[in-house]
């Protein structure tokens, strides 16, 4: 094959091919093609069922070469039992005599390209310690003082839920799970939609088109070098803060350093040759942290508005800007405020410092004048109300600077600070 001209054409083949075959699993099939092109671990989170180990072992199947493993986990599986296969008995003689070692064979899961751990939070803490190597640098050990590495190009966890609060081992295990979707029944079959009755009929034809792993290799590389522009870091950094803000919700840093590799492979996977703001999407199925529908529900609305809306996008980044500003300006604050000018330099130095936080609060000014224009600008749209939540933030980080310095009036400029920070 062909793999510059023909694996890219293969991979959008197949990636209808398995939409049409599984029905009302689009999102998810994409989830799942994504996590193949960024190196990546999906989380499915669903009740049994709903062809969750299906799916893994027919995208196994149309990667020619690629070998598929299933485990079903519980409390009392250990890492040996997950990882490895027969035991290997070894007689040695030295000078001092007769020795025997017990050396472990690989089992399945360590060669295999694509596993599916089933009922993943039943593992005990030991066991997803001992997976952790595997799922962030796909490396193992199961004999003292060696390491390997797995060919594992992407592992599919499924759970009825996600981990509780008083779970803290095994959230910070699932965090590992970059890509999540909640995975339910299919639908009850109305006019115009029978993806019920076609699952019943056995009518869809299975995928038959298959990329080889040299080819999935090509195509990784490829999404890679997709171009990711500073200003979209902004949006993302919008999402952060609207996230945290609004809905006190707070992924790690981490989650969101490695969704860039997820948003450069969805806009790889949409023919884009550099990151769209719609392209962004795909973080409704990476920043949501808890079991919480509502948590779930607040993410995806939060990801659409600022994905769909320019100004919205915009109010948020100048919010960012503001909360530096005002850290900013508190710092030369309290730094002057610590100061006894004794001579001429620290008197300019202790001026200086008040001249660099006034500045910072004129600038939260036309911060505020800024996003009161976009406010002014989006009437109707379905973003007002959180631009004008962020109008509000912005203007209780202006008075706090303003009595800060013993101001009483937000909106006076006081000539008799200006001057003594000229002087």
């Amino acid at each position: 094959m062909d793999i510059e001209n023909g694996a890219y054409f293969r991979l959008q083949k197949l990636r209808r091919e398995l939409k049409d075959f599984f029905k009302q699993r689009e999102e998810v099939i994409d989830g799942a093609l994504v996590a193949l092109l960024a190196n990546a671990h999906l989380l499915l989170l669903g009740p049994p069922g709903t062809a969750k180990s299906l799916l893994a072992s027919t995208l196994c199947a149309q990667l020619d070469g690629a070998r598929f493993f299933y485990f079903w986990l519980n409390k009392f599986i250990t890492w040996r039992e997950l990882a490895c296969g027969q035991v290997i008995v070894r007689e040695e003689t030295n000078g001092a005599g007769k020795s025997i070692h017990f050396i472990n064979t690989e089992g399945q899961l360590l060669h295999a390209h694509i596993a599916v751990l089933d009922e993943i939070f039943k593992a005990s803490s030991a066991t997803a310690n001992s997976l952790l190597s595997l799922l962030n640098e796909r490396r193992y050990s199961i004999n003292p003082g060696e390491m390997k590495t797995a060919p594992l190009l992407t592992v599919f966890a499924a759970s009825n839920e996600m981990p509780g609060k008083d779970q803290d081992e095994l959230r910070a295990f699932s965090d590992r799970f970059l890509l999540r979707y909640e995975v339910d029944y299919i639908s009850i079959s109305q006019e115009g939609e029978s993806a019920f009755l076609d699952m019943l009929a056995g009518s869809a034809v299975p995928p038959t088109t298959t990329i080889t792993l040299e080819g999935l290799y090509y195509l990784r590389s490829q999404a890679d070098l997709v171009q990711f522009d500073r200003g979209l870091l902004g949006m993302i950094s919008a999402i952060r803060a609207m996230l945290k803000l609004q809905h006190q919700i707070e992924p790690s840093d981490r989650r969101y350093r490695e969704a860039l590799r997820a948003i450069k492979a969805y806009a790889f996977l949409n023919g884009h040759a550099r990151v769209e703001l719609e392209d962004l999407v795909i973080l409704e199925h990476i920043l949501w942290t808890t079991r919480e529908r509502s948590e779930r529900e607040a993410v995806r609305k939060v990801v659409h508005e600022v994905a769909g809306d320019p100004r919205l996008s915009q109010v948020v980044q100048l919010f960012v800007e503001a909360q530096q500003l005002h850290r900013e300006a508190l710092r030369f604050l309290d730094d002057a405020a610590r100061m006894v000018p004794f001579d001429e330099a620290q008197r300019r130095a202790h001026a200086q410092l008040l001249a660099d936080a006034y500045q910072r609060e004129q600038r939260l000014t036309e911060i505020y004048q800024r996003i009161d224009t976009l406010i002014e600008s989006a009437t109707g749209a379905e973003s007002l109300t959180t631009m004008r939540t962020f109008l509000n933030e912005v203007n209780v980080l202006r008075k706090s600077l303003v009595e800060k310095r013993g101001v009483e009036n937000p909106f006076i400029e006081v000539n008799g600070w200006t001057q003594s920070a000229s002087a």
